[in-house]
């Protein structure tokens, strides 16, 4: 487990899944963390991605819960690459009171603190919708920066919507550029 000052991570368990599929039904998280899905994952969807994911150690999955342990939403590392020392992550909060509030920023450090410092990565990369200004704004707390644009990438409320490749550094992390 790692803790912040308001937050903690665990790992994930199989167990969280049919709490995961539940937020993830939430509009909101909807229509700004999933590219491709038009209906909400179940619980089902969750525990396969868990087992390939986590359990097969092919990526990292953690809860994100307050200081009472109550269970906030999620990140994770997939697409692991030793070899270039990098690899994507995502993150989500998806209890709507602790959103816009810092709670994701401070996940995010620690979460960037393990994959650097521990996991020994170089490179974390995430992409991000570019009407999610909110998000933009705690990745770049946290430090990422803009490397491209994918121009027209997303389908969203009538239009087709820009999306952000962002990727922050270990050396500008450790660096406190955060």
């Amino acid at each position: 487990m790692f803790t912040g000052e308001r937050v903690n991570l665990r790992p994930q368990k199989k167990e969280d899944s049919e709490f995961i599929a539940k937020y993830q039904q939430d509009p909101d998280v909807l229509d700004n963390y999933f590219m491709g899905y038009t209906l909400p994952p179940l619980k089902e969807f969750m525990e396969h991605w868990y087992d390939e994911i986590v359990n097969e150690k092919e990526g990292y999955g953690f809860v994100i819960e307050n200081k009472q342990g109550e269970f906030l939403g999620t990140c994770h590392a997939n697409d692991l690459n030793m070899k270039n020392g990098n690899t994507y992550i995502a993150i989500f909060i998806g209890h709507p009171d602790y959103r816009g509030k810092g709670f994701g920023t401070e996940a995010m450090k620690l979460f960037l603190n393990f994959l650097f410092n521990e996991v020994g990565l170089r490179k974390v990369k995430l992409n991000v919708f570019a009407f999610n200004k909110r998000a933009i704004r705690s990745y770049e707390k946290c430090g990422f920066k803009v490397e491209g644009i994918n121009e027209k990438e997303i389908y969203r409320y009538g239009v087709y919507h820009d999306t952000y490749a962002m990727a922050v550094t270990r050396e500008d992390f450790n660096r406190g550029n955060c």
